[in-house]
């Protein structure tokens, strides 16, 4: 643990032009930025700016007590890149994580931990300056954050679409070259061929189902799997063109993974972060040799492609067996109808827990049972639920424990 002197600002602010240029000017500055959702209600982004000691937030909003900026004081109408100055070792960005599994961890970058991860994707991808990469996620997220630094490095164009703008239109109108999705917008657009512009359609941000990957092969779609968390200032892995069912692609240059004894997938690289930052101390995020120990489950092939199998803190004991919920989700996908689905532990008084899952774009619950059947003990066949309505199909990363939450509710009513 060390103590860092932390003067900076806070984000909040939807991702467009302004918010870029906003990002880029306290970049340019060497003023830390700490990133915030814009779907947080106001207590959770006054308290995690207090935690970190933070005065003021860039923002439109009005119901937070922290001192706020108006973005509109800030002269965002340039368009040429700032010159990035990398071996500070400065707190450069402060991004949170999900939060799937616990509560969101405020996650220290330096200038050199998004340059190193920049370098490492924009080299695979061949990226350059006649390339167009569309902002199709969040800056508050690493994935969205990492886009605006490929560019930065590469010279590559970012480019905002009009909100209203559907996505396969955007990717169209803006002749994109290059697009990062998380599964639930993929699914959205699979139903028609890309752009003939496309030349990488990057798909992240948690378990892709395979017969929505296989759909969009089978549509032209230039698909590239990956891995990574906000500890490792995005991606660690990618997959070339053509890339075995489930893989989650090689480990780019500059990296390294290796899978500890009980399956844990560990990654040492200059792209992993200072630390988690809480007050002004950062906690380191590696061990004594500089291992980042990710909380995922994973293998590698004999060709070095990694496979993501689960979360650790995910597995639960139902009846003395050990259950994965990625193990049921991944069988659950290959139904034809299941568009998504999440499986969550509820307490059960004999077998002290049971699986439960959440179902989108299926109703037929006995045909699901009747299927799984075919594949898992009964123990591990869950009981099902509609897709619950407040759970757009388009968050980044399902909140587990607010399903686990509902699921108990819906247990007992």
């Amino acid at each position: 643990m060390t103590r860092s002197s932390l003067s900076g600002v806070g984000i909040c602010l939807e991702s467009n032009w302004q918010t870029v240029g906003i990002v880029l000017e306290y970049i340019q500055a060497e003023i830390p930025l700490c990133m915030l959702s814009t779907q947080w209600p106001s207590t959770a982004v006054d308290q995690a700016l207090d935690q970190l000691g933070i005065k003021n937030a860039v923002t439109t909003r009005k119901d937070l007590k922290t001192n706020r900026i108006n973005p509109d004081s800030y002269d965002t109408n340039r368009m040429d890149y700032p010159k990035i100055r990398a071996g500070s070792g400065k707190i450069a960005t402060i991004l949170h994580t999900s939060g799937t599994s616990s509560g969101p961890k405020a996650v220290a970058h330096t200038l050199d931990n998004h340059i190193a991860s920049a370098k490492s994707a924009c080299s695979k991808l061949n990226l350059g300056s006649g390339d167009r990469w569309l902002l199709s996620l969040p800056v508050w997220h690493i994935s969205g954050m990492s886009i605006i630094f490929r560019c930065l490095m590469s010279g590559a164009k970012i480019i905002i679409p009009d909100p209203d703008m559907p996505l396969l239109e955007a990717l169209f109108a803006h002749k994109i070259t290059h697009v990062s999705m998380v599964a639930a917008q993929f699914m959205q657009v699979i139903d028609q061929p890309p752009p003939a512009s496309l030349r990488a359609a990057i798909v992240g941000g948690g378990p892709t189902p395979h017969h929505v990957l296989d759909q969009g092969i089978k549509r032209g779609w230039p698909i590239r799997t990956t891995y990574g968390m906000t500890e490792t200032s995005s991606m660690v892995t990618l997959s070339g063109k053509k890339f075995p069912c489930g893989s989650s692609g090689h480990t780019l240059q500059g990296n390294e993974i290796k899978i500890a004894k009980d399956g844990e997938i560990l990654i040492r690289s200059p792209a992993v972060c200072l630390g988690y930052l809480h007050g002004g101390s950062v906690h380191s995020a590696v061990d004594n040799d500089g291992w980042l120990h990710t909380g995922d489950l994973g293998k590698l092939d004999l060709t070095g492609q990694l496979y993501v199998l689960g979360r650790k803190d995910n597995m639960f004991i139902s009846g003395g067996e050990n259950i994965s919920p990625e193990e049921i989700e991944q069988v659950l996908h290959t139904f034809p109808e299941v568009q998504e689905s999440v499986v969550v532990p509820v307490p059960d008084s004999r077998f002290g827990q049971r699986p439960v899952a959440f179902i989108r774009g299926c109703s037929d619950f006995d045909g699901l049972t009747h299927f799984l059947a075919q594949h898992f003990p009964k123990f591990k066949i869950p009981a099902f639920y509609p897709w619950p309505a407040e759970m757009p199909s388009t968050s980044l990363k399902r909140n587990r424990k607010s399903l686990t939450n509902l699921a108990i509710r819906l247990q007992n009513t």
